[in-house]
């Protein structure tokens, strides 16, 4: 069972004070780290599956899809790394299984990571720590 209620992205997009405590960042620098995280996520899944797979037919959205766009996938990406939840209540709370998430959050991370090297002053230096490995 979670320890506490997660919102998602869209019910927390609403309160800064939550939003700031869940992701570790105020919702203007999570809307300039989304821009060019988004451009990231889409050109990896045009060219690979979750599991790095090449793709050989065009990504489609699914009617049961886990996030309901890149914005709530860096949400899922950002609460995990700021470290106040372990991978387990994630996942229950997206209704996932563990190792589903784990997928996606290697994968965030990664992303992040290029995102985070290419435009560095997206945010500070201190918050670029949290959420680099």
């Amino acid at each position: 069972m979670t320890p506490f209620f997660i919102p998602r992205y869209e019910d927390s997009a609403h309160d800064e004070t939550q939003f700031k405590r869940l992701t570790g960042l105020k919702k203007s620098e999570f809307e300039r780290l989304h821009q060019r995280f988004r451009e990231d996520w889409l050109l990896y899944f045009s060219q690979f599956t979750l599991e790095g797979k090449l793709r050989v037919r065009q990504a489609s959205h699914r009617k049961n899809r886990i996030f309901e766009d890149t914005k709530e996938v860096l949400f899922f990406g950002l609460i995990y790394l700021k470290g106040n939840i372990l991978q387990e209540h994630l996942a229950e709370h997206f209704e996932i299984d563990q190792p589903k998430a784990s997928r996606y959050l290697t994968l965030i991370r990664k992303i992040l990571n290029e995102v985070l090297s290419k435009h560095a002053n997206l945010i500070s230096k201190r918050k670029r720590q949290i959420f680099l490995t």
